[in-house]
């Protein structure tokens, strides 16, 4: 159950931060933001990695979250929260049982080893593709439009179903050790704007499958932060999107409304909330009101 946030801020106290993951897209701007922010990292990836000398208070440790549970447990012992990034970030051209297996034990023993250690404050990056989304091996329908954190889920492929496994475990791990704050983040395609444009100028199909969704890195940065910083504003686990408040449209389909483009797309699919002007077809008023996250990033 979500609580009023308190007047205190929990910005105020520095941590010492776990980052799994920490060399990939998403990881680099988490321990550059943690650093700004004056909190310490350990920075924990698969392989070995030289001594980070850009980075104040920060140290590198390995783990294989996969595959090496004690390991994972040794690098995060000391620590007041975790970040936790790894996984096989996309399923394209890779075996489904190794890309299920990866991420679903990999999120298992990341929020189990937390909690044997009593770290209570913990993210991790799930997907929007928990719902199944662009991966999809069977067509796609939607119950309604924007899309929150309670609409069904209907993974059909190995990538989003181990995001869907993720979520229950992390309800389950909460409910097991009482006081653990677990903020599952639906992240949505992670790159600048421009970048976003490009893929969709390439591939209309994608476009629609992602309805027209992307997030900023630096603002997934933050997200993840947030879910650190301000776990005192849930209980247990929770679900959170993070996606741009406004859609990413181009081409032809520019030109067209929200309201069109359901018509043309999605035909029979439910308007439930405001998808008006540049808005998105994703909610995150969950995530602005619980976590006081924003999407500032305009490109």
């Amino acid at each position: 159950m979500q609580k009023t946030p308190r007047l205190l801020s929990s910005l105020a106290i520095k941590m010492r931060i776990a980052i799994t993951g920490a060399r990939g897209t998403v990881g680099k701007q988490v321990v550059h933001l943690c650093a700004s922010r004056g909190h310490s990292t350990v920075q924990i990836d698969r392989t070995h990695e030289d001594r980070d000398t850009t980075t104040p208070n920060t140290e590198m440790r390995t783990a294989d979250a996969a595959n090496d549970y004690d390991a994972l447990l040794q690098a995060f012992k000391g620590c007041d929260a975790v970040i936790h990034l790894a996984a096989i970030p996309n399923p394209v051209d890779k075996d489904d049982h190794l890309v299920h297996s990866n991420n679903v034990c990999a999120a298992f023993n990341g929020m189990r080893a937390a909690a044997e250690l009593g770290i209570k404050k913990f993210c991790y990056a799930s997907s929007v593709n928990a719902i199944g989304l662009v991966y999809s091996n069977q067509p796609l329908s939607f119950e309604y439009f924007p899309v929150d954190e309670e609409i069904s889920q209907d993974p059909t492929d190995a990538y989003a179903l181990a995001k869907q496994e993720a979520e229950v475990q992390a309800r389950s791990i909460a409910k097991w050790f009482p006081g653990m704050k677990i903020a599952c983040l639906r992240i949505h395609q992670v790159a600048p704007k421009k970048d976003v444009e490009k893929d969709y100028e390439e591939s209309n199909e994608t476009a629609v499958k992602q309805l027209w969704g992307w997030v900023h890195p630096q603002a997934t940065a933050r997200a993840c932060l947030a879910a650190v910083e301000n776990s005192d504003r849930f209980e247990g686990a929770e679900v959170f999107n993070v996606v741009s408040p406004e859609r990413c449209v181009v081409g032809e389909d520019k030109k067209l409304s929200n309201e069109e483009l359901v018509k043309k797309y999605w035909p029979g699919t439910k308007i439930k909330g405001d998808i008006s002007g540049e808005k998105g077809f994703w909610s995150v008023d969950k995530i602005e009101r619980v976590l006081g996250w924003k999407h500032e990033e305009r490109e």
